[in-house]
């Protein structure tokens, strides 16, 4: 594992792009997954400057979707894929047949998350994972208590999660459950990079990195990932043992 903290938010979402842009000029037919909260913001916008100067390509490039929450449209304000669409795929013009993401309105959840096995594997597994850290260590919707072992599956959303959700939503919305992507999958991706900003991060950013590895803190599982890159702002790392130099 490969951490490194950045002086601010903006230097960091500059660093996590750059990491993603090699990889896509390194293979630019990889298969992406993105998360979708507050902190990737920053970094799909550098992605989308990078791309219409040119210095970068997502055009042979194929989507898939780390979450979504059980119960909302994909058009729905505040869903995983409407947020992606906003500030990633529809400035940059994806195709909607490069995309492949969670229906959260699906008639059968069980059958949503075997055919997205069946695409990943297909495309010969994920390139390039982009992962946040929730307040509880959650990783896409695999909440505390979730298997390492899992590909995707519906989860039952934590307390924590549910009180967060209000940020996405502006209210609180009755939502019990999430379909995702499973820890194997993150685990098996050939890049994977977690990235986290702000204070409010520093105690599970500490408890993920420098405690036991444990899936009462499921991002704890990326200490034992095989190229996994750590992107902190000087907050999030506050309380990391020993503090890493910033950048």
């Amino acid at each position: 594992m490969e951490i490194k903290v950045y002086s601010d938010y903006d230097a960091m979402c500059a660093a996590t792009a750059k990491l993603i842009a090699d990889h896509v000029r390194a293979n630019p037919e990889a298969l992406l997954s993105f998360a979708a909260g507050s902190s990737p913001l920053g970094v799909f916008a550098k992605l989308i400057e990078a791309a219409k100067s040119g210095t970068v390509s997502f055009a042979r490039c194929r989507f898939v979707s780390l979450d979504e929450w059980a119960g909302l449209d994909g058009s729905a304000q505040g869903s995983c894929r409407q947020t992606l669409d906003e500030h990633f795929f529809k400035p940059l013009a994806v195709p909607e047949p490069h995309i492949r993401f969670f229906d959260g309105k699906a008639g059968s959840y069980e059958r949503e998350c075997e055919e997205m096995d069946a695409y990943i594997a297909g495309h010969g597994g994920i390139g390039l994972i982009l992962l946040g850290v929730g307040m509880n260590g959650h990783l896409g919707f695999n909440e505390p208590g979730a298997s390492f072992e899992a590909y995707s599956h519906v989860s039952r959303l934590d307390e924590t999660t549910k009180h967060v959700s209000v940020k996405y939503f502006g209210e609180s919305l009755p939502l019990t459950q999430g379909i995702t992507l499973g820890i194997r999958h993150m685990m098996e991706a050939d890049q994977a990079i977690l990235i986290a900003d702000g204070l409010k991060k520093a105690d599970i950013v500490h408890e993920a990195l420098n405690g036991e590895v444990t899936n009462r803190v499921p991002a704890s599982i990326l200490q034992r990932h095989n190229n996994c890159a750590v992107y902190l702002d000087a907050g999030a790392a506050s309380k990391l043992k020993p503090l890493p130099n910033s950048l």
